[in-house]
């Protein structure tokens, strides 16, 4: 196809940029992203990792819910509930907006753990952590690792009972709804390259730590 000379330089300019902008996402900042069953242990984890990496800044997916009357939400057949246990009831384009904006140094949120003792020369951390995360395929692409947690059907269950949501489960959510669709979401991933499963049940900032190290990070011996 001929290009008009008129086009010629702003393709070149958008191919150069895009290019730019891949080499900045993996350059400057490494994104970590964990996801998983409900009350796995993600949020844990992210806050462990946010104390020991600096400089590091951290994503909660649960800030990204539209609000209960938004049209975007879907009911839960059969049940009056909306279905907040599926990527649309979440602002995701939002939330890469704003892990996008971190990583070009364009977001107001500042990075936290200024005193971790780990870190790598060169580089800051972005921690995402979500139930549905690595299933928007933009999130899971700008990632250097990706964690995905599992618990057993029983664990799962008690953990859920033992936390207070808003609003509350209604009776059968967690039956119908919640266990389904993290058993869907799990499902979209079995083939997802890079994809590390992990016992959300056993204690994982050992292991994640391991691959960090793998990718430069050291103990600031001075702390």
């Amino acid at each position: 196809m001929d290009i008009p000379d008129a086009l010629l330089g702003k393709i070149v300019l958008t191919i150069t940029l895009s290019a730019f902008f891949v080499i900045l996402v993996w350059v400057n900042l490494t994104p970590l992203i964990d996801e998983g069953v409900t009350n796995g242990g993600k949020t844990t984890l992210a806050s462990k990792l946010a104390e020991l990496l600096r400089p590091s800044a951290v994503l909660h997916q649960d800030a990204y819910f539209y609000p209960d009357d938004s049209p975007n939400h879907i009911k839960c057949p059969g049940l009056e509930h909306n279905n907040y246990d599926i990527i649309t009831s979440l602002d995701m384009p939002k939330m890469l907006n704003d892990a996008l904006a971190i990583l070009q140094g364009k977001s107001d949120i500042k990075l936290l753990s200024t005193t971790g003792k780990l870190f790598c020369p060169g580089k800051n951390f972005l921690i995402i952590e979500g139930f549905t995360v690595l299933n928007y395929k933009p999130l899971f692409d700008i990632c250097d690792l990706k964690y995905y947690l599992v618990l057993e059907y029983e664990e799962c269950l008690r953990r859920r009972f033992n936390r207070i949501y808003d609003p509350p489960d209604i009776p059968g959510y967690f039956e119908q709804i919640v266990w389904p669709e993290h058993v869907k979401a799990r499902a979209s991933l079995k083939d997802a390259p890079g994809l590390v499963i992990l016992d959300g049940s056993k204690d994982l900032l050992p292991k994640v730590l391991a691959d960090l190290r793998a990718l430069g990070v050291r103990e600031d011996e001075r702390s």
